[in-house]
């Protein structure tokens, strides 16, 4: 189906990317590809699956799409109980809540629109909004696993077409001991929830 010319529409479109630890990697070896200290997100889809973006370019939307965030939030998978055995033995019940408070406590997120800072706070501002309720067993969520617990901008956070944005999770002390020694498989997602506006089809 073609575009209708001069015709937009507005629709929701939660947009997210991830920082992936493979099975056989742990978090540190993972960052140490890349920056000792820093995770970007939303500048390289390469080799990713949908599970891990839905962006279709790195850093911008496509054609002449803008967007407007209205919402930011960092949700982190659960650690695998096989590959990380020996650090949950030593960290007992409260190992997988002791591994999320070391992320969201030691390091900052920025979003850069351009090279514009639009916030930069510590990770505990932006509370997951997702995740399985605890049942009978033992769950950690960052924040509660409600859609509408999440940060929301004073003003939506707009990104012009073409537009370069991404977001930074910065360790400005280093990786704590704990969440370096994570084995993977885990994700770390940032997804920007707001409206996405584009021509009709």
């Amino acid at each position: 189906m073609g575009k209708v010319m001069g015709v937009k529409e507005k629709t929701g479109f939660p947009t997210y990317d991830a920082f992936f630890v493979p099975k056989d990697t742990t978090f540190e070896a993972e960052m140490q590809k890349r920056d000792p200290r820093i995770i970007r997100f939303f500048v390289d889809i390469q080799n990713k699956t949908k599970l891990d973006t839905n962006l279709q370019a790195s850093g911008v939307f496509p054609s002449l799409n803008t967007f407007e965030a209205r919402a930011m939030r960092v949700v982190v998978s659960s650690l695998n109980e096989e590959t990380n055995r020996e650090l949950i033995k030593k960290l007992g019940v409260a190992g997988e809540s002791i591994v999320l408070a070391e992320l969201i406590y030691n390091s900052v997120i920025t979003l850069f629109v351009g090279e514009k800072i639009m916030i930069e706070v510590p990770t505990f501002y932006f509370p997951a909004g997702a995740g399985v309720s605890p049942g009978s067993f033992l769950v950690t969520n960052h924040g509660e696993p409600d859609p509408m617990a999440t940060f929301r901008f004073a003003e939506p956070v707009m990104i012009d077409p073409q537009q370069n944005f991404r977001v930074e999770m910065q360790f400005p002390l280093g990786v704590p001991g704990n969440l370096a020694k994570v084995n993977g498989p885990l994700r770390i997602w940032v997804i920007l929830d707001g409206y996405l506006t584009r021509d009709a089809q």
